[in-house]
């Protein structure tokens, strides 16, 4: 806002009319200023714990440029300082009364006692001879808050049930009354005079009266004499003010600070009636308007800091840090050198956390990869060890920590070609016959300049695989026989030391079996293979779950006490899956029995021991089966087969017969009924004698069949 006036060609002020042809400049305009407070922070409060990590409190007031308390609406939120801030103590010790307990800086032990009859025989009494004795109360209030005074209590004589008594000791008795001081009374106190509020006219001046003691302590009005109360309000210039002249206020100069708090300034004139300038004088009987007056640049750049970060450590003491930038309060950004340095929050701060375990995981470095291309994993060795780095058993440390001891090695996908050997001799000498060469899919290797026989599965390598085998023919052969021999198989494991086999027959040179071939000349039909690709093996089915992340049920292969043994994985979308071994001949050769029939007449073996069903029998006996069984489980530990387990087992008849197990009740005449079939023929398994113990014998000996 601003004064606006029509002015003749001397500069005295003339009537608006004079001026109604002109257009009127605007006394008022939009203004855009910051907030007229300022945040004041005060001290932070003591740590609200004793020990270990706590809070400290302080509160922030807004305030005027007088240091006055002003709504909060008045300072820039934006501005606004930390009301709460985390606080460290040293550690607490769990034996401590102190442990995480909060300070309370006020108690209030209650220091009243009360006249009882029943009370404590030590208390509140004066002891007579006799059993009768004074009791007392406590002391009332002093009759006077100021200036001396008195206070009583209650003295009574009773005996020793509590009831009034007459003759205690009276010299004995204690005082019911005694003198006090609550200090001097407060009396009116003033200051000097104010400033007149006119120059003339009669003003008003006034002053400050107060009701206090000589200590400074103010009480209200009341507590003094309100009839001596000194005037705090009287007139003053009461003369008559001139008229000629008044004062006139040109306009504010710019702000003198570009930031913060500075000051405007402008001149101050005594005008005539005429508007010439004169003397001061003949304006002092007018209030002077201010000639300068507080003003707020734009905001200063300050110092920002952001919230404190995690702890370094996860245990014990650490440091935990925060971003502190200079803000300048606009988009542009500031300089570290805007901002004053010295009032610059610290960036880094200690953090005490719970002590540190005593045992924690140690991770051994990774092995290198086995291949440079596909599908690879690699290991580490990963122990749990104490303060002194030894090794510990894992259920000391926190198996939520435990780091992860397997790992891809992230390779390329590999490059295979197909690898042809040279075409052999013909397998015969006359008559038809072959020739083979070795073929097989290869994987590239980076960073080798060759091929290498890797034994790949075939369906990694590109288009239709070239021939191993072609025929061949050297004229008609005299009647004779030789050995002939096919391809090797695959080797009978996928990692390790394996088998691979081939068939080896006598043939004519019509190719019909003979017998005139020479044992000695025999070609071998079993040698043993090692594949050197990817060669370690879990060792249990859930290794294959865990390691590999398979969850379909089927044939894997295991490393089990040194060997490679294949067997079935069953459950594998359970967390524990169980091996199998399949057996060869399936169920129809792989059976358990207990014979069901036995004979009217115990004493007698008809039929000279065969078995038929049409004999006269009854089948009448509860423990009687038959099972036929597909696959058997294993116990890896023990190498043992689990008899028990009947999850691929069919029951034909009767009672499900648990596996090994067969019997009979027939007769008592020793005629064996049962045929128990070998459950182990062809398979590379070798039975421990206490599987064999296992084969379960009822009423009479048994048959077996090997």
């Amino acid at each position: 806002m601003r004064y606006v006036s029509c002015r003749d060609d001397q500069g005295s002020v003339a009537d608006e009319s004079a001026c109604f042809h002109l257009p009127k400049p605007s006394a008022t305009e939009m203004c855009t200023v910051t907030p007229c407070g300022q945040w004041k922070a005060l001290e932070w409060s003591s740590c609200s714990v004793t020990c270990g990590q706590g809070k400290a409190t302080r509160q922030v007031i807004c305030i005027d440029y007088s240091d006055q308390l002003v709504d909060r609406s008045e300072c820039d939120p934006d501005d606004l300082p930390a009301t709460e801030q985390d606080c460290s103590m040293s550690p607490c010790h769990p034996n401590s009364h102190d442990y995480g307990r909060p300070i309370h800086p006020f108690l209030y032990p209650d220091h009243r006692l009360k006249l009882h009859p029943g009370g404590s025989p030590n208390r509140n009494r004066a002891h007579v001879p006799g059993g009768n004795q004074w009791r007392i109360g406590p002391w009332g209030a002093c009759s006077s808050t100021c200036a001396g005074g008195f206070q009583r209590r209650v003295v009574v004589c009773q005996d020793e049930n509590g009831y009034t008594a007459n003759n205690c000791d009276e010299k004995s008795k204690p005082m019911e009354q005694r003198s006090c001081e609550s200090g001097p009374c407060p009396q009116w106190v003033y200051g000097n005079w104010g400033e007149c509020t006119k120059p003339c006219g009669a003003g008003t001046r006034t002053r400050l009266v107060v009701c206090q003691r000589p200590n400074g302590e103010r009480f209200t009005d009341l507590s003094c004499e309100i009839l001596d109360k000194p005037p705090d309000r009287e007139q003053c210039n009461v003369q008559d003010c001139p008229r000629d002249a008044a004062w006139s206020a040109g306009p504010w100069s710019s702000c003198s600070v570009s930031c913060g708090k500075g000051q405007k300034h402008r001149s101050v004139y005594c005008l005539s009636k005429e508007g010439r300038h004169v003397e001061e004088d003949y304006c002092k009987h007018l209030a002077k308007p201010n000639v300068q007056k507080k003003c707020r640049g734009g905001r200063c750049p300050k110092w920002k800091a952001g919230d404190w970060g995690q702890c370094s450590v996860s245990c014990g003491q650490g440091v935990q840090s925060r971003t502190v930038h200079c803000h300048s309060g606009t988009p542009k950004a500031a300089e570290e050198a805007e901002c004053d340095p010295s009032s610059r929050p610290p960036p880094q701060q200690d953090c005490h956390l719970p002590e540190c375990p005593t045992h924690r995981w140690a991770a051994g470095e990774w092995q290198a990869c086995m291949k440079t291309c596909g599908e690879a994993s690699r290991y580490r060795k990963v122990v749990c060890v104490d303060e002194n780095k030894q090794p510990q058993n894992s259920g000391y440390c926190d198996a939520s920590k435990r780091p992860p001891e397997i790992e891809s090695c992230g390779l390329p996908p590999c490059e295979y070609v197909w690898i042809t050997g040279e075409w052999s001799e013909c397998s015969v000498t006359c008559g038809k016959g072959y020739k083979q060469r070795l073929v097989s899919c290869s994987e590239i290797y980076t960073g080798k300049d060759h091929y290498e026989y890797g034994y790949q599965n075939t369906v990694n390598c590109p288009g239709t695989q070239p021939p191993n085998i072609q025929p061949c023919y050297l004229g008609e052969c005299p009647v004779s026989a030789s050995w002939r021999v096919g391809n090797w198989g695959s080797c009978s494991v996928t990692c390790g030391v394996g088998v691979m086999h081939r068939s080896v027959q006598c043939l004519t040179n019509d190719d019909q079996v003979s017998s005139l071939c020479h044992a000695d000349l025999k070609p071998e039909e079993r040698r043993t293979c090692h594949n050197v690709h990817d060669c370690e093996l879990p060792r249990s089915c859930k290794d294959i779950k865990n390691l590999k992340g398979v969850i379909e049920d089927g044939e894997y292969f295991l490393q089990v006490k040194g060997k490679t043994l294949k067997v079935y994985c069953s459950g594998m979308q359970t967390d524990s899956p169980k091996e199998y071994v399949t057996l060869v001949n399936g169920d129809e050769e792989n059976f358990s029995e207990v014979y069901g029939y036995r004979l009217h007449n115990p004493t007698e073996c008809p039929y000279n021991g065969s078995r038929r069903e049409d004999c006269q029998c009854r089948k009448d006996y509860t423990a009687a089966g038959f099972s036929t069984f597909s696959k058997v489980r294993l116990d890896l530990n023990t190498m043992q087969i689990i008899t028990t387990d009947l999850q691929f087992a069919r029951t034909h008849d009767g009672r499900p017969v648990p596996y090994a197990t067969a019997g009979d009740c027939y007769s008592a005449a020793k005629c064996p009924q049962v045929f128990h079939d070998s459950i182990y023929k062809g398979k590379p398994l070798r039975l421990l004698p206490s599987l064999l113990s296992e084969l379960t014998l009822f009423c009479t000996a048994q048959q077996r069949r090997d």
